[in-house]
């Protein structure tokens, strides 16, 4: 689905929750920041890659070691994020959300692993 058509409201988006499942010592953090997120999307795959986008346009790239530039955000890695519904009465409302679909609820927080 294209994001104009979810953005007239041809298809009704859930809001999930992702949030870190891994401690902030954890060596897959690679540094990256940790952030906890709700984003409106039709499935917790879809909200991966929104959440992804967003931070991939938002925050800089860093590098790891000797290697070339990371271009992952870690939303999309299961290890270190987490996805749920989150139910009506627990969070935003799809409404809520302005022009895009990720609002930052925490973040964006340290990691502790060596970068």
């Amino acid at each position: 689905m294209l994001r104009s058509q979810r953005q007239n409201g041809a298809k009704r988006d859930k809001v999930w929750l992702l949030e870190p499942d891994a401690a902030p010592e954890d060596s897959w953090w690679q540094g990256r920041p940790i952030w906890q997120v709700a984003v409106t999307a039709p499935s917790a795959a879809f909200a991966r890659l929104e959440a992804e986008h967003w931070a991939l346009n938002r925050l800089p790239r860093h590098h790891v070691g000797n290697e070339s530039p990371a271009c992952n955000a870690g939303f999309t890695d299961p290890r270190l994020y987490h996805a749920r519904a989150l139910a009506e009465a627990e969070g935003p409302r799809p409404e809520e959300f302005g022009a895009s679909p990720v609002m930052v609820l925490a973040g964006p927080m340290v990691s502790l692993a060596a970068s």
